[in-house]
């Protein structure tokens, strides 16, 4: 199968689309940074609701993709996937596989108090029981109370109260409103919104505290893609008093502050972490109302944080492509792995630092300290350094990270995958079955497993191979938007 096949699909719709989009982004005039969600919502654009999917989707390691629906999975049968074009159910074997995304995962009930981070690259979230010199106790959501080794935890978050995820995806575009001028921009593709022209997207997830947005963004040509959080996200989809936008380019991140009046104030601008020449980038955007402070992450690195916010608004989120230093942009763009949360009090960024010989404790004012950490038990860390121990309650700590250690890997195989779950979290392991009742494996740190199909939203294969792999040299350009 050619990943050509596919996307000679979309080059024929997006070229054309591209061309006369140039020519409808030359017709706004006076287009400012922060104002963009009131522009687009004019009386010639249209309001839509995003198509929910009913079909899996199957992605190969070469970037093509096959809708359908996934029946079973075994290691003598290998993938067997049921299209509707098909007369019978097509086998594939996992080394050519690179995902299958579930349409229908459910959703789960959780109020974890940390995330855990893995040495193996695995993120979970829980809540801690205990910890010694050996094991780590978790209470998860899939296997109740469980004993991990210490070892193969790299590093915990300790999550902020109240703090809750409300909304992950766009596994299905259900509940996104779309405003697209014509021809239209932004659409639903395989798991993502992908944005030919200028247009807005956005959703109402009734916002009231704190809130991090976070989500993947790629990109080919030159791009302004604008994210407003508190934003008004029904009827015209426009930004009001106190709503907070980030402008992107591919050389910086600026933030605005929309008054009461609607005109933006420019909070000064930022230099993009790691330079020009990037083609995707991991954005998270952390808005404190506590602190009245907004700080952007690209890739894990503080940009920038911008104090003194007065936030209000609305309570939704809105992307806008386009802005009015690229009008001649025939950029297309492609939003994945958006996630949006809410808290009180304090959040910090989860980020983790390369492991030293020693652990570490940071605090709420921004302190750490170093020493070894003996044990967590009845809601207390306690730290040793050298001859003095401390007992610290947790909610003064915002991260706990281990010194390295050596931790069991998982033994090479086709069938080795990795998980994502509803609400965040990922976890490997040696896949034995699945079919339409559970899905079990085995995990070098967790042991026997067991979910039920609806608890997983795409399950990853060869996690070995490179993300740049697999890509086709014709159209390149367009097919690294769709690994």
């Amino acid at each position: 199968m050619k990943g050509n096949l596919s996307w000679a699909c979309l080059l024929l719709c997006c070229l054309p689309l591209g061309a006369v989009a140039q020519i409808q982004f030359q017709q706004f005039q006076q287009f400012q940074p922060g104002q963009a969600f009131q522009q687009f919502g004019n009386q010639a654009s249209k309001m839509e609701v995003m198509p929910e999917p009913t079909n899996d989707v199957l992605g190969f390691v070469d970037g093509a993709t096959l809708h359908g629906q996934l029946a079973r999975m075994d290691r003598d049968c290998g993938l067997t996937w049921a299209q509707p074009q098909a007369r019978n159910p097509i086998h594939f074997r996992p080394t050519h596989i690179d995902f299958v995304r579930l349409a229908r995962a459910q959703s789960v009930s959780m109020r974890p108090t940390c995330h855990l981070w893995f040495a193996n690259g695995d993120d979970l979230y829980g809540s801690i029981t205990t910890l010694d010199n050996e094991r780590l106790g978790l209470r998860t959501w899939f296997g109740g109370s469980m004993d991990i080794p210490r070892a193969a935890v790299q590093a915990i978050t300790l999550l902020s109260s109240n703090y809750s995820v409300v909304y992950e995806g766009p596994y299905d575009a259900g509940g996104w409103l779309v405003v697209n001028n014509s021809p239209k921009s932004w659409t639903f593709r395989d798991g993502a919104f992908v944005g030919t022209g200028p247009g807005t997207l956005g959703r109402e997830l009734n916002l009231t505290n704190s809130s991090t947005v976070e989500f993947d963004l790629a990109w080919t040509g030159v791009f302004a893609l604008e994210a407003g959080i508190y934003c008004a996200a029904t009827g015209r989809m426009e930004v009001n008093g106190g709503s907070c936008v980030v402008t992107l380019t591919p050389r910086q991140v600026s933030l605005n502050q929309v008054q009461n009046m609607g005109m933006p104030l420019n909070m000064a601008n930022a230099p993009m972490p790691g330079g020009e020449g990037q083609s995707r980038m991991h954005v998270a955007i952390e808005c404190d109302k506590a602190q009245g402070t907004v700080s952007v992450f690209i890739n894990h690195l503080l940009a920038k944080t911008w104090k003194d916010f007065n936030f209000g608004g609305g309570s939704g989120v809105i992307f806008t492509h386009g802005s009015q230093r690229y009008l001649q942009s025939s950029a297309t763009l492609k939003l994945s792995h958006i996630k949006i949360s809410q808290w009180e009090g304090r959040c910090e960024p989860e980020t983790v630092t390369l492991a030293t010989n020693t652990d570490a404790l940071y605090f709420i004012n921004h302190d750490r300290a170093a020493g070894k950490i003996e044990s967590i038990q009845d809601g207390k860390v306690r730290l040793a350094l050298g001859e003095r121990v401390l007992d610290i309650p947790l909610e003064r700590v915002t991260q706990i990270e281990f010194a390295a250690a050596k931790a069991s890997p998982e033994p090479a195989s086709p069938w080795q995958v990795r998980a994502h779950f509803p609400g965040g979290g990922s976890l490997s392991f040696q896949l034995q079955q699945w079919d339409d009742k559970a899905v079990s494996g085995q995990s070098a740190i967790f042991g026997s497993l067991a979910f039920q199909t609806g608890a997983i939203r795409e399950m990853e294969f060869n996690l070995n191979r490179s993300k740049q792999d697999g890509v086709a040299a014709d159209n390149k350009e367009f097919e690294e938007l769709d690994e």
